[in-house]
């Protein structure tokens, strides 16, 4: 698919998504990209995984932890990457304003050995759109829930297990070099952020003609 204009085209082109459109967005030309973004984040706004051993140790249930993960949620804090990563969500401040993103300038540490073995620096980040100077290698600082689903790590995804990608990170933004158990005391607490997602029907998608342009 060529750009976003083309592949709204063929969304266009398929009768059947008509009526779900004009059921979301009103009657007329809603077939449009914008509001296939909001739709696609309505449904994303469904995707909540609350429960995990952290939320139930936080509200409680102080038996939902393990001791290593009480330790590496300990050593997260202690060593500085909640800085960045905040509870609940491990992302930025929970007092942003609402669709503010927080960003953060990665590799802090240009000294880091894994800057080359990574290319970490390849990509100037947020530079890449806005050619601001100011921008360059800032990136938006994602939440850390459910990071056993999404190996491999990294902006470019150089990174392919969780426990090399702690090191990483302690290297690149806290300019500390972690031992092995406090890698593995982290990757645990980090292992405790991972809940359960919703149970999800398969849709039945509306057939597609057989002329639709390729």
């Amino acid at each position: 698919m060529k750009d976003l204009e083309s592949a709204i085209g063929r969304i266009r082109h398929i009768p059947g998504y008509r009526q779900p459109f004009e059921a979301a967005f009103g009657p007329g030309d809603v077939i449009t990209i914008q509001n296939a973004a909001k739709a696609i984040a309505a449904y994303e706004r469904t995707l909540i995984t609350s429960g995990s051993a952290y939320d139930r140790y936080v509200e409680g249930d102080k038996t939902a932890l393990t001791a290593q993960q009480v330790a590496g949620m300990n050593r997260f804090k202690e060593i500085g990457c909640t800085a960045c990563h905040q509870p609940p969500e491990f992302t930025g401040p929970v007092t942003l304003s609402y669709g503010t993103p927080f960003l953060m300038k990665f590799p802090t540490f240009p000294g880091s050995p894994y800057l080359a073995s990574y290319e970490l620096a390849k990509d100037p980040g947020r530079f890449e759109s806005t050619h601001r100077e100011e921008d360059r290698n800032m990136w938006r600082v994602p939440t850390l829930r459910n990071l056993g689903y999404t190996a491999p790590y990294m902006h470019n995804g150089s990174v392919k297990t969780l426990p090399e990608a702690v090191r990483v990170m302690a290297s690149t933004q806290l300019n500390k070099t972690l031992s092995d158990q406090e890698v593995g005391e982290i990757v645990a607490f980090l292992d405790s952020l991972n809940g359960p997602f919703p149970n999800q029907a398969m849709p039945h998608l509306p057939p597609t003609p057989g002329d639709l342009l390729q």
